[in-house]
C-alpha cells in the first residue's frame, strides 16, 4: 500500500519540541477519486471506440455516396450525350444524301429536336432541302 508521510515539529510553551508524524493511507483519502478516475478512463475508451466506429461508418457512407453519385452522373451524361448526338447523326446522314442530290431520302416530317442548337440546324437544313427541291423543279 501507499502512504503519505509527513513530519512536523511543534514547540510548546515549556520549550519541549514535539515531533508529530502524520501517516495517511492514500487509498483512504484518494480511493474514491482513483475509482472515479479509472471509471472515467474506461468511459473515455468506450467513447473513443464509439467515435472510431462512427467515423468508419461515415467514411463508408461517404464512399458509397460518392460512387453512387458518380454512377448516376455518368448515366445522366450518357443519356444527355445520346440525346444530343442522335439528331446530329440523323442530320449527318441526311446531309450525305443531299450531297449526292438524293433529296427524297430526307424525312422532312420528322419531329424537330428539343435542343435549341440542333433544332436551328434542322430548320436551316430543311429550308435548304425545300429550296433545292424547288430549284430542281426549274432545271431541265
Amino acid at each position: 500500500e501507499e502512504f503519505y508521510y509527513r513530519v512536523g515539529v511543534l514547540s510548546d510553551e515549556y520549550g519541549v519540541d514535539w515531533y508529530v508524524h502524520l501517516v495517511i493511507d492514500r487509498a483512504y483519502i484518494l480511493g474514491s477519486i482513483d475509482r472515479k478516475l479509472a471509471e472515467t478512463r474506461g468511459e473515455i475508451k468506450v467513447s473513443e471506440k464509439k467515435v472510431d466506429d462512427d467515423l468508419q461508418r461515415a467514411r463508408i457512407t461517404l464512399y458509397v455516396s460518392v460512387v453512387t453519385v458518380t454512377v448516376m452522373l455518368t448515366i445522366l451524361s450518357v443519356v444527355l450525350v445520346l440525346r444530343i448526338i442522335k439528331p446530329l447523326v440523323v442530320l449527318e446522314r441526311e446531309m450525305a444524301a443531299v450531297a449526292v442530290m438524293r433529296l427524297e431520302a430526307v424525312n422532312t416530317r420528322r419531329p424537330l429536336s428539343s435542343l435549341r442548337e440542333v433544332r436551328l440546324m434542322q430548320v436551316s437544313f430543311l429550308q435548304m432541302i425545300r429550296n433545292l427541291v424547288e430549284y430542281r423543279n426549274y432545271m431541265p
